[in-house]
């Protein structure tokens, strides 16, 4: 139901929702018996003195079911659930309900292992992971069980807690090599959205496989499209209970393909308008409650909502307010019908036209990409993304070695951007530079700017290439303008590669001799190195 600005302030109070939106379902009924949820709330209330909202009741409860044919009388009851997920809009009360559950492992778990128990927090940022600890030590140091807080460390790089009993919490940065000859009981991964690759998370979780019962619980708000991690995760949970409602839908019986992944998403659904009451109690279920966002709160960010330009950008609004998932952002520069005025199938250079192309680098330096500019029959321009691949030492010899036509430029970035520090190696293997800076930068991107919005620009469908476009974020420059490779929630090298061909090809003056683009069908100048590596790149 739509609500306007001053009717959300002046209905009645409202609280936020128990239950998730989006829930992996329980294989039985969930009981004091089949769920150490019920231990973990006692826990919660007695040995440390805190009260929990009813929604971190509920989910202690469901991400703590114990596998079938598991008990809490079993000398060690196994957890149904290897990876939990719980995805939250900001200042609900994440941290809270973690370093509750943290603690209850490290107080109250006897294991078959020999080690004492290790909880591990991770984050992309060891600082983040830290937050979590201090609040634990915190809580713990001011309950009715701090006589069992033996140690705190504040070393740098060896940050921990350890309680009478040998159990110990320490934290460490998400990354490749993190966690490495630790044997972990519980792993909390804390804003999960930032995995933008799998390296980080399988060195991580990988800590917990020889331990019973270990558990891995991811928490964060909604991701974006860089979000890889979290994006296939999700996806996997979401399949296991569309699942779930088919069967019951049916009337058969439903037979989990994971069981052992949980997904607990309280999120607004995807259509909803910014100022319904009953969307902002979905996706904040500590809304109304103690120490949780307020209505008043959750309506002035709502109002500061504005156009592109003007206000926050919506999309921002609905991934940290709503949790929800905005894959394509509202203030993007490009509007999605001036891109499909500039999709051609059919494009293609035109024989005796010169090919510029440009090298650009993501942010992070994990992927690169060479793009391409000419003239069609038309006289319209043509781009293209040539060739991706990750990260950047392929790039000088794909240059010297693989094309199959002669360019007339090769163009990179001259300073401030990831591709400038290749410059100096494409020239060592004899491939000249022009390099785009100062007034050419941002000439570069305005003309293909005024390009696209006058639809004098084409492009075939590559996704890779039509992802960065519809996703670009722009920075001020004065009174002009770059893209964005930080603030943009994709790789838009493409875009960027393609904008630098773009200005070589309107700006440089044409090789007197043109030089044919093709080896006697358009397909082998630009496919003979990625068939040889089976496939294209895109």
């Amino acid at each position: 139901m739509f609500l306007t600005k001053s009717s959300a302030r002046e209905s009645a109070p409202l609280k936020g929702s128990t239950v998730p939106r989006l829930w992996t379902r329980p294989l039985r009924e969930l009981t004091p018996e089949t769920s150490l949820g019920f231990e973990a709330i006692e826990f919660a209330e007695r040995a440390l003195g805190r009260t929990l909202h009813p929604w971190q009741k509920w989910f202690l409860v469901h991400s703590m079911e114990l596998a079938p044919g598991s008990f809490v009388s079993d000398d060690v009851p196994r957890l149904r659930f290897e990876t939990v997920l719980l995805l939250v809009a900001r200042q609900n009360g994440k941290s809270y309900i973690m370093s509750t559950r943290l603690l209850w492992r490290m107080a109250t778990w006897d294991g078959p292992e020999e080690e004492p128990t290790l909880v591990l927090g991770t984050a992309h940022k060891l600082s983040l992971a830290e937050e979590i600890l201090d609040l634990s030590h915190t809580v713990l140091k001011n309950s009715p069980i701090r006589a069992r807080l033996a140690k705190k460390s504040d070393t740098n790089g060896n940050k921990f807690i350890k309680l009478t009993n040998g159990a110990r919490y320490r934290c460490e940065a998400a990354s490749d090599d993190g966690g490495r000859g630790l044997t972990v009981t519980d792993l909390a991964f804390d804003e999960l959205r930032q995995q933008r690759e799998w390296s980080a998370w399988s060195a991580m979780t990988n800590t917990t496989n020889a331990v019973v019962s270990a558990q891995t619980i991811a928490v964060s708000n909604a991701g974006e499209a860089k979000s890889e991690v979290l994006r296939s995760l999700r996806a996997k949970g979401i399949e296991e209970i569309q699942a779930w409602e088919t069967a019951q839908a049916k009337g058969t019986d439903y037979s989990p393909a994971d069981p052992s992944l949980g997904l607990f998403e309280y999120s607004a659904p995807d259509d909803c308008d910014i100022f319904d009451r009953k969307a902002w109690a979905m996706a904040n279920p500590s809304l109304g409650y103690p120490h949780g966002p307020s209505e008043e709160t959750l309506a002035a960010r709502a109002a500061l909502v504005g156009k592109p330009g003007e206000g926050m950008p919506e999309h921002k609004f609905r991934t940290e307010n709503l949790c929800q998932w905005v894959n394509v952002a509202e203030d993007s520069l490009f509007k999605e019908e001036d891109l499909l005025e500039c999709l051609d199938p059919d494009s293609e250079p035109a024989q005796d036209s010169p090919i510029y192309i440009s090298v650009d680098v993501a942010e992070g330096r994990r992927m690169s990409t060479i793009s391409l500019a000419s003239w069609r029959d038309d006289g319209l321009p043509h781009v293209e993304v040539m060739a991706q691949r990750p990260n950047t030492e392929w790039i000088p010899g794909f240059l010297a070695e693989k094309l199959l036509f002669e360019p007339a430029a090769v163009i990179v970035q001259g300073r401030g951007a990831p591709a400038s520090s290749l410059i100096d190696y494409i020239e060592a293997v004899g491939t000249p530079v022009l390099k785009c800076e100062g007034t050419a930068l941002t000439n570069a991107y305005a003309q293909f700017y005024d390009r696209v919005i006058n639809h004098s620009v084409r492009w075939r469908d590559q996704p890779a290439l039509t992802l960065a476009l519809a996703e670009i974020q722009v920075k001020s420059m004065g009174d002009t303008f770059v893209f964005n490779r930080v603030k943009s929630p994709v790789d838009i090298a493409p875009a960027c590669a393609a904008a630098f061909a773009l200005w070589g090809l309107t700006s440089q003056k044409a090789p007197e001799k043109k030089t044919s683009a093709y080896a006697g069908d358009y397909e082998d100048w630009y496919t003979a190195d990625q068939i040889e590596d089976g496939g294209k790149w895109w």
